[in-house]
């Protein structure tokens, strides 16, 4: 029989895309799945859509959050409720090709030395069409190699459940991904992303995928000095606390006003066609040059690198 996958699924207000990212799961090869989905208290019809899908298959594990808690506490409630041998992660307003997890699934039996899998990706428009192709380095040295200018695995990875065990839950909404694979990478764990497009993850206003917002902007930044601290240190331990964390994310009226107008330009910039939107790069810069600035020298060293 096939072992049994977790795939963890949160949603907030997606309730025009959740009816076709839930099916892209229940519709996989791969068939032997508990699909933990958890509503973070929408306030649209996302989760009115969950319950229809939940009532066609028994598979799915519905539950809905009192309270907005943020991504990262969602996640952890879910994987509280996975009993599966392997994780498996989906975001309520993407897409899964059909046959992503069995293809994840037999890498991992057929890799054994690396234990968290992800593949390249399409990135999507609000109406389905394809913007760009995202190609993460492959190979485990190069993951390494670029994983201070960027996140070097899309979220949608498959891995095994006692890695959530050994090394911790998420933390940090936002940047919870980011945080979890550089402390992987600090204890040696092998990563590998499947060269095959397997996922569809959507850019819209709204979402963190259309921007980087300053929040996600000041915690990528913490997530890199907690890395180099273990790195230097040659220590799983960081000094990451809530009391620390809240410290980092603190920002001015005029801070966040001229980043919210740096944002504005900088979503045109990437939700249009190159070319079309190059205008909009200057304007985005001008509003908010460190933050901004320092996103694109890491993109710029992000590439270079992964080469």
């Amino acid at each position: 029989m096939k072992e049994k996958i977790s795939v963890l699924i949160p949603t907030y207000n997606v309730g025009k895309f959740v009816e076709k990212a839930v099916r892209s799961i229940m519709l996989q090869s791969y068939d032997n799945l508990e699909i933990i989905i958890v509503d973070d208290c929408s306030t649209d019809n996302t989760f009115a859509v969950l319950q229809k899908l939940a009532d066609e298959d028994n598979r799915i594990k519905l539950f809905r959050n009192k309270q907005n808690m943020k991504i990262a506490a969602t996640l952890n409630f879910a994987l509280g409720q996975a009993t599966g041998k392997y994780i498996a992660r989906m975001d309520g307003d993407d897409i899964a090709e059909n046959t992503r997890i069995e293809i994840l699934y037999n890498y991992l039996q057929t890799h054994p030395g690396v234990k968290l899998v992800s593949s390249y990706l399409f990135c999507i428009d609000e109406n389905d069409n394809i913007l760009q192709e995202e190609i993460p380095p492959k190979d485990y040295d190069k993951i390494k190699k670029v994983a201070l200018f960027g996140t070097p695995i899309s979220h949608h990875w498959l891995t095994y459940k006692y890695i959530y065990e050994k090394y911790g839950n998420y933390r940090m909404s936002g940047a919870e991904d980011y945080d979890f694979i550089l402390r992987l990478i600090s204890n040696g764990i092998k990563l590998a992303n499947i060269p095959q497009k397997l996922y569809f993850m959507r850019i819209r206003k709204g979402n963190s995928a259309s921007s980087m917002g300053l929040a996600q902007l000041k915690t990528a930044n913490y997530i890199r000095k907690l890395y180099k601290e273990r790195v230097k240190n040659n220590t799983n331990i960081d000094s990451y606390s809530e009391e620390n964390y809240c410290k980092v994310l603190k920002s001015n009226y005029l801070e966040k006003k001229t980043f919210d107008i740096s944002s504005f330009f900088f979503r045109k910039f990437v939700l249009r066609k190159k070319r079309e939107g190059i205008i909009y790069l200057p304007l985005a810069i001008l509003f908010s040059p460190y933050y901004q600035l320092q996103h694109i020298k890491n993109r710029v060293l992000y590439k270079i690198y992964k080469k």
